[in-house]
């Protein structure tokens, strides 16, 4: 019988935000006057982005944006952090409508 060993690559443990914030609270708000019967749903996705980094110091950091509807959940998936990482142009109009949105409404 052979035996295995896993070895981590790094020491590059997961982060995480919390819900129960002022960030989160505005995201809900502008997404649901942005997109009639949404909803904000944590998610997990495989990879990673620099947000770990500033969650280590104190930061909250999501990542969020909206999508066109054009889009399937799988175009998502397949784009995201993969080979030919791309958004098409209606996504980006949409996730800057939305990050203009919430400065406004944390701003107030």
């Amino acid at each position: 019988m052979s035996t295995v060993t896993i070895t981590p690559f790094d020491d590059n443990e997961s982060t995480a935000s919390a819900t129960d914030t002022p960030l989160w609270d505005s995201l809900g708000r502008v997404t649901a006057r942005m997109v009639q019967d949404s909803a904000l749903v944590p998610f997990l996705t495989v990879g990673a982005t620099d947000a770990r980094f500033f969650r280590r110091v104190g930061s909250v950091a999501y990542g969020f944006g909206l999508f066109s509807r054009r889009l399937t959940f799988e175009d998502y998936a397949s784009m995201f952090h993969g080979n030919d990482e791309r958004v098409d142009v209606e996504s980006l109009h949409l996730s800057t409508q939305l990050w203009d949105a919430v400065a406004r409404d944390l701003l107030g």
